[in-house]
This record gives structure tokens, C-alpha cells and sequence, in this order.
């Protein structure tokens, strides 16, 4: 319920006149442009419930898009002049995710600079790919990784799991961990392996009382 009372709050401004005073920034919001398409907005509605959220859909024509917002209870009619210059909006969201490739997202819902800088597109609209995409860009938590698991029945899978095993067995012995530059010139007093200690064997460095050890220069 605060959820919604908060997206209301943001979209008053198509019945009060927004534009009477000018908006604030809330970093921690987000606006989800997205197609009015049943499985992509049952996505966003499920990303409104555990962040603060935007959502304006579009369709029709990419000339000329019809363009809604969802003011906590309902659909109301936007005008592209008023979604482009925040009009609509008593806080601004830190952040905007679009929603849709190339071929479908009209590219006058791209231009929202003026009042949101940090933006992102995610071309694929298939649920667990859309999940995901979202997710990587919004600090999704692991509470919400598991709420989205348990929501579309998916299973969870750590990315970063098989670069973390690789690097438990990482060496800087192996070939890969090996410089590919030439070692430094001091390095030449250790080229001798101690297997062929008994052949040749070191002969330990005598220093005079006062006297010190310095490498090479460069």
C-alpha cells in the first residue's frame, strides 16, 4: 500500500499541475518505460513492488506513441510533451530503463536527459532475460533475487560462481600466471635452479663491515 501511495505521489502532477513547482530527485527511484504488453508489464508491476518505481507504457505508432502512466490505481493518458519534460513527475527517479529494442521503442521516449542522465535499454522482453537485465542495473538484493525466483519459478545461479572457483585454484606458478614481460635485470643472480645446486653450487656474497648491497640501476 505505500508502494502505491508513493507512485501516486510522483504522477500527481497530471491532475495538480506539476509544473507549478519544479521537481525533486529521488535517487532511489526508478522509471520503467515499457510496452503495454501483459508479460512485460506483469514484470514491471512485480519490480514496483520491491523498488520505487515509475511506470509509463507505451503503444501504438513509434511516430506518434500513446503513452499511460499507472498513478497507483490506475491508467491515465500522457502526453509525449509532458513525459519528455518531466511535467508529469513531482520527483524525478535517479534512474530510467527502457524497455524494448530498437524496433519497437520509439525513439522520442529516449530523449529524458534533461532530467534523468542515467539511463539503460533492454532490448529483450522474455521474462527470465528481462528479470535478469533489470536486476543487474537496479541493486537488486539477494531477498530479491530469491522473491523473483520464487515469483516465476526459476532457479537461482550464482554468475559469478565459476570465476570464483577459478580463482581458488589459481596459481602464479601455472603458465597463465607467468609475466610475459623479461624479469628485471636484478633477477639474473636466481636464474640458477637449486636442482643444479650440486653442479654449480652458490657461492655465498661476503660483505665487508659498513659496506651494503644495492641493486643495478635501471
Amino acid at each position: 500500500m505505500k508502494k502505491a501511495i508513493w507512485i501516486l505521489a510522483v504522477a500527481a502532477g497530471i491532475l495538480g499541475g506539476a509544473a507549478a513547482r519544479p521537481a525533486a530527485a529521488q535517487e532511489d527511484a526508478v522509471l520503467l518505460v515499457a510496452p503495454s504488453r501483459f508479460e512485460v508489464m506483469q514484470v514491471a508491476f512485480d519490480v514496483a513492488r520491491r523498488y520505487p518505481t515509475v511506470l509509463v507504457s507505451y503503444q501504438g505508432a513509434p511516430d506518434a506513441p500513446t503513452l499511460h502512466v499507472w498513478n497507483g490505481y490506475e491508467w491515465m493518458a500522457l502526453a509525449l510533451a509532458d513525459y519528455q519534460s518531466g511535467a508529469f513527475l513531482q520527483s524525478y527517479p535517479g534512474r530510467t530503463i527502457f524497455l524494448g529494442g530498437d524496433d519497437l521503442l520509439p525513439a522520442s521516449l529516449r530523449g529524458i536527459n534533461a532530467w534523468c542522465e542515467r539511463t539503460t535499454q533492454v532490448p529483450v522482453l522474455e521474462r527470465t532475460a528481462l528479470v535478469n537485465a533489470i536486476g543487474s542495473y537496479l541493486p537488486f538484493t539477494p531477498a530479491d533475487w530469491r522473491w523473483f525466483a520464487g515469483r516465476y519459478n526459476l532457479t537461482l545461479k550464482n554468475a559469478n560462481a565459476e570465476k570464483a572457483e577459478a580463482a581458488r585454484h589459481e596459481t602464479w606458478y601455472d603458465d597463465g600466471g607467468k609475466p610475459k614481460d623479461p624479469p628485471p635485470s636484478f633477477f639474473k643472480y636466481f636464474t640458477r635452479s637449486r636442482r643444479n645446486a650440486s653442479a654449480a653450487p652458490i657461492q655465498p656474497v661476503e660483505v665487508a663491515p659498513g659496506e651494503t648491497v644495492a641493486t643495478p640501476a635501471p
